[in-house]
């Protein structure tokens, strides 16, 4: 890999002295500095915990979580730490666990004045697998890359077949000329995902790691004419059966043109190059890449239509996509629709829907993403995601709430091999606060299970919750 590669994990690795973490800041929106702990003791009994076909049992786990959030805004500067950690009593078939488990931190800290801005984040999390929801890990990753401006490499999988999973991340961003005619960013990240102690042996789960560097420079020529040019470069490496390393280095220029006050035009133009070396040879791709997107604004929201082409390690990936963003009433509803074509030329459907409705007493959400992405071992996946909740206030005190999730996974074309899978989960939950400070909750929740040649598995839970959020500034 050359000089190059060492020069990148060299500086990447300067941004894993971060502590890094996973979740929401509950305050510090009305500024200043700022402290939140929540506490939450939760008792789950349940006929098939590990969700295998044929329950060995019934499990018995009792969580006490503990959470906290130190925030402090000023006009320049933005810091979050965040954490949370399980001190965990578990009575499963064939162990039992007890002590302190799944730490779990993230921090961003922003500083900016009116012509730059430095951006400093990461999360840190190692969690017994078992304990995992997919659907929360799925979030979680999402969110972090979308903040973070990193890519997604595709989503968590769905099994959850015990071991301990470990990511550490970490992203540092430069950026000025925010509002000069020429402006400069350059971004570092980190991205690592380890795995022990696992009860079943997976070759789909191995350590990896990714180093990445980009820098882009925007001319703002004109009211209505932006040009940037952006040139990035990335290393991954795996601890797989291979023992892969890669090397993607890409440049594009894009332009971004208000065709008229309502009407833009957003164009990229670039080349990727692709170096591959494993135990069985090396090998290299290259080709171009671009996208093309038209948006125009109407009176209550906007449409658009997209083509998009990227290459990576198995060749070029395009899609189409035709978009619609609406204001309503009590609500929103952002849609999408198109084809992917995969590198080996299998076309599959696209889409997604984000919708939300609010009435006086009662709300609903949907959400829906179906794409293709590269999963770790060159296989192209066909990822289908939908959540769906409802929410009752029914009185001032207490509320109703329904939830759904399901989950999809399959090949996206011929010659992958990654057997089609899905997962569901129902809940239902009564909630009430009984004082000014607790709440209790307690529900049922069913999940379903399913893979090729595999027997389904389902399990059927209740449970019952204390918990209480307070913050405080010193």
């Amino acid at each position: 890999m050359g000089t190059s590669r060492n020069k990148i994990a060299a500086i990447a690795a300067l941004t894993t002295i971060l502590p890094i973490a996973a979740l929401s800041q509950q305050g510090g929106a009305a500024g200043g500095f700022e402290v939140d702990i929540g506490v939450n003791s939760r008792l789950t009994v349940d006929d098939n915990f590990q969700l295998r076909p044929g329950s060995a049992g019934t499990s018995t786990v009792f969580d006490n979580t503990l959470t906290f959030g130190i925030s402090s805004d000023t006009g320049t500067q933005q810091f979050r730490l965040n954490g949370s950690g399980i001190f965990r009593y578990a009575d499963i078939p064939g162990r039992t666990i007890s002590g302190f488990e799944d730490p779990n931190l993230r921090l961003r800290y922003r500083i900016e004045n009116s012509n730059s801005r430095l951006t400093v984040s990461g999360n840190y999390r190692s969690v017994d697998r078992e304990f995992l929801d997919p659907f929360e890990v799925a979030q979680e990753e999402e969110a972090f890359n979308a903040i973070n401006s990193l890519i997604n490499p595709g989503a968590p999988e769905l099994d959850t077949d015990g071991g301990t999973r470990t990511t550490r991340n970490a992203a540092i961003r430069y950026e000025t000329g925010l509002n000069a005619p020429l402006g400069f960013s350059i971004g570092l990240s980190r991205a690592e995902q380890d795995y022990s102690n696992l009860v079943i042996a997976n070759p789909r789960l191995f350590d990896t790691r990714t180093d990445r560097i980009n820098a882009a420079v925007t001319a703002k020529l004109s009211p209505v004419t932006t040009l940037d040019f952006d040139v990035a470069l990335s290393e991954y490496e795996a601890d797989d059966t291979v023992q892969t390393e890669r090397r993607t280095v890409s440049y594009s220029v894009g332009l971004s043109q208000d065709i008229n006050p309502v009407l833009v035009l957003d164009a990229r133009i670039g080349w990727t190059e692709v170096d591959t070396d494993t135990t069985g040879g090396s090998s290299t791709r290259s080709g171009t890449n671009g996208s093309l997107k038209l948006s125009k604004t109407l009176p209550r929201g906007s449409i658009f239509a997209s083509l998009d082409s990227k290459l990576n390690q198995n060749g070029t990936r395009t899609s189409l996509r035709f978009g619609r963003d609406l204001q309503l009433p009590n609500g929103s509803l952002s849609a999408s629709l198109g084809l992917t074509r995969t590198p080996q030329g299998n076309t599959n459907y696209n889409a997604a829907v984000s919708y939300g409705h609010t009435l006086k007493s009662s709300n609903i959400t949907v959400a829906l993403n179906r794409d293709v992405s590269t999963n770790n071992i060159n296989e192209e996946i066909l990822d289908t995601r939908l959540t769906v909740g409802y929410g009752y206030q029914i009185d001032a005190i207490s509320s109703l709430n329904f939830s759904m999730n399901y989950g999809r996974t399959e090949s996206a074309d011929a010659l992958s091999g990654t057997p089609t899978r899905t997962r569901a989960t129902l809940s239902a939950a009564y909630s009430r606060a009984l004082t000014q400070d607790w709440n209790m909750t307690g529900g049922v929740t069913w999940r379903r299970k399913t893979e090729d040649n595999v027997a389904d598995a389902t399990s059927n839970s209740v449970f019952l919750s204390l918990d209480r959020n307070f913050s405080f500034r010193p």
